[in-house]
């Protein structure tokens, strides 16, 4: 089954106003024709009872009339007063016509029938007999019987107002039921539809959002997927492009750092053991300056052979081909060891190391756990004043080992302490004539302490400078 899918996002919000205000509609709609059809209703029966009411009173007055004039007639014999009686005759026969035209009950039109054959009797002989004629004077007590029959009417008629009263009032229940639930059912139908087109409409704009995050983070293995209308999909089409040529120059860029590390390591190195022949006086004595200038020179090939170490450890865990080679590891021995390798830096920087070192062993990779502490002792080194205390130190806590470094120069950030982690970023800068690192020394830290299954955060401290602490823990499978 295919599912209908708009081509653009304007598309689908039109759609899903239009099916959202449907339901409103429909109500709107419903209310309108059931009040209008009350109300019409309501008038037609307001106007029927009006006029049933005029016309039945207009008879008992037409009636009443006509007993008064004839009986005028009678005694006193003038043609006027017949004329005059006509005139009212001819009234009352537009009235009962003007009822019986009415929409009234099956009793009334047959006391109207009654009413029109008697009075037509009656209006025969007054008009046949002289005014004293016997027949006439007998006829004139039959308008006593039309005026109860009239009145019957007009009672019957006020009745029937009444019940009509009763029918608008149950009729204007009905729709105010029908109203309400209209309403129940409605309404929450276009609140549920609004919530199912708010879904769809941000749905692929998050999707969009998190591709966008996802790239910026680095993670260009996994594919991109946006679902929804054609043209977010043609913008994750063009994010898995973008993706796909992030991946291709992230895969360049660490082929890059692997040729250019490899390339500068061997001049390097020739140049690191020709300053340390130079600094042993293999070739011959130097006066002191000659001393200085080999030991800057030796200093800084030291500094760079590390700088080039870090992008050729980058570029293995870039290219993910890097592994754990397990090992039972004495970490006091192997941070005695990375503190030896920095004595000669620690002594011309006149540093203060302050270690306190615990026997803690641990099953992990020795040369990655060297590098690790190796980053974190360089990092406090090439921040350190001259003449500031460094601290290491080593203990067990909870199967764990802990090991902390803290020195005593400008600190990180509070708005830093996770960008540091972060490869290529670099903090504020070390002191003047330091070569300056690679942003790479404390993410490869990171990557490394995790991978033993632990972590590398930044402490609070009381003191001035930077304190970091590895957390690892002592098997690997805790």
């Amino acid at each position: 089954m295919k599912f209908y899918r708009p081509k653009s996002v304007l598309h689908l919000i039109l759609v899903g106003f239009s099916l959202v205000a449907l339901p409103l509609v429909v109500a709107l709609v419903i209310a309108t024709v059931s009040v209008d059809r009350m109300v019409s209703q309501s008038q037609r029966t307001l106007l029927q009872s009006v006029l049933v009411t005029q016309s039945s009173q207009v008879l008992v007055e037409a009636i009443t009339a006509m007993e008064r004039n004839a009986r005028q007639y009678q005694v006193l014999g003038e043609e006027v007063l017949l004329e005059v009686y006509e005139e009212n005759h001819d009234k009352f026969i537009d009235t009962v016509q003007t009822l019986e035209a009415l929409d009234l009950a099956k009793g009334q039109h047959k006391l109207l029938d009654e009413l029109r054959i008697t009075e037509d009797k009656m209006h025969v002989i007054l008009s046949a007999y002289s005014h004293d004629a016997p027949q006439a004077t007998a006829a004139l007590d039959g308008f006593a019987e039309l005026a109860q029959t009239a009145q019957q009417i007009l009672t019957d008629n006020q009745d029937l107002i009444g019940r009509g009263a009763e029918q608008i009032q149950a009729r204007a229940e009905r729709v105010q039921r029908t109203l309400v639930l209209d309403a129940i059912a409605l309404v929450p139908a276009a609140f549920l539809l609004s919530i199912l087109f708010a879904v769809l409409i941000t749905r692929p704009i998050r999707q969009v959002d998190q591709a966008i995050r996802r790239l910026g983070d680095g993670q260009f293995t996994e594919t991109l997927v946006v679902t929804g209308p054609r043209d977010l999909e043609q913008l994750g089409e063009r994010l898995n492009w973008l993706r796909n040529r992030l991946l291709e120059l992230e895969q360049e860029k660490t082929k890059f750092l692997q040729h250019i590390s490899h390339e500068l390591k061997t001049p390097l190195t020739a140049i690191r053991e020709s300053s340390e022949l130079m600094s042993e006086q293999v070739f011959g004595d130097l006066n002191s300056q000659q001393c200085e200038i080999v030991d800057i020179l030796r200093d800084n090939s030291i500094q760079l052979q590390k700088l080039i170490e870090d992008l050729l450890n980058f570029s293995v865990l870039r290219s993910r081909t890097s592994k754990l080679f397990h090992g039972r590891v004495k970490l006091k021995t192997m941070i005695e060891d990375v503190l030896e390798d920095h004595k000669v830096t620690l002594l011309s920087r006149k540093l203060d190391l302050r270690p306190s070192l615990q026997q803690v062993s641990m099953d992990g990779d020795q040369e990655k756990l060297r590098i690790l502490v190796d980053n974190l002792v360089s990092n406090a080194i090439k921040y350190s004043p001259d003449g500031s205390p460094l601290w290491v130190l080593l203990s067990e806590r909870d199967n764990q080992a802990v090991i902390e470094v803290a020195d005593s120069g400008p600190g990180i950030l509070g708005s830093e302490r996770e960008r540091v982690f972060e490869a290529f970023y670099q903090g504020a800068p070390a002191d003047k004539g330091r070569v300056r690192g690679t942003g790479l020394g404390l993410s490869i830290a990171r990557e490394y302490a995790q991978a033993h299954g632990g972590d590398i955060t930044v402490l609070d401290s009381n003191k001035a400078g930077a304190r970091l602490q590895i957390v690892l823990p002592l098997e690997q499978g805790a």
